[in-house]
């Protein structure tokens, strides 16, 4: 049985999905390009975030059916547990960030100031981490064998960080060109961790403790008036 493919996974998907197929081969597609030496020169200011959603030319194709994997059975089980404002908010804002932080690394590495960052791997990996943490508990029963949920992440992840080098290989770079398109996904990952905050004592039970009361209440039940004029009297 397919899980359910929630709204907010799937949105981020069919984004990338349009932006790729339908802008990809086009003028505009450059513009949606995050080049941190035009950033930092204060243009293009948007490609933190329209970066997120075209892949690279050459894999593109197998970058968008990874991103359906991940986001349809990883991320939409988050999504279902969180809510989809929460869900979005932890792959957006890991992703803006990841490629942001990338983009301030170029004022000191040239390496990355030259480069051209794109692709969704930041969001995906922000969705994998917190799918890893949050059901770490938890079994995945695949067939009838069961499969922790952190296995699943762990092999998700590094597919997921090893794609952008191998897209950047394959379309001719050399290694030492190549190995910056891995930073933002990494950077967002190290968020997606900050933002699930793993190391916090969280309580086991869903209950809400009724803090005791404190001396006497101010309010009696009053049960008929023969109650009444004897507590006056009293």
């Amino acid at each position: 049985m397919l899980p359910s493919f929630r709204r907010g996974a799937f949105a981020l998907f069919a984004l990338a999905l349009v932006v790729t197929m339908l802008l990809g081969d086009r003028t505009v597609a450059t513009a949606l390009e995050l080049r941190p030496a035009e950033l930092l020169d204060g243009r293009l200011w948007w490609t933190p975030l329209t970066a997120l959603f075209r892949q690279p030319e050459g894999l593109g194709m197998l970058g968008l059916v990874w991103t359906l994997v991940v986001q349809w059975w990883l991320g939409s089980r988050l999504e279902g547990f969180w809510g989809t404002a929460r869900y979005l908010t932890l792959v957006l804002v890991s992703g803006v960030v990841g490629l942001a932080s990338t983009a301030a690394l170029g004022l000191a590495v040239p390496t990355i100031h030259a480069a051209v960052l794109l692709g969704t791997a930041p969001i995906d990996v922000a969705a994998i981490v917190g799918f890893g943490f949050v059901f770490a508990k938890e079994k995945l029963l695949v067939g009838k064998r069961e499969i922790s949920p952190v296995a699943v992440a762990v092999v998700a992840g590094l597919i997921v960080l090893s794609f952008p080098l191998l897209a950047s290989l394959a379309a001719g770079s050399s290694i030492d060109s190549a190995w910056p398109s891995m930073v933002p996904a990494t950077i967002a990952g190290v968020v997606a961790l900050v933002f699930v905050q793993p190391w916090r004592t969280r309580p086991t039970s869903g209950k809400v403790e009724r803090p005791k009361p404190r001396g006497q209440p101010h309010l009696r039940v009053v049960r008929n008036a023969d109650d009444m004029l004897n507590r006056l009297l009293a």
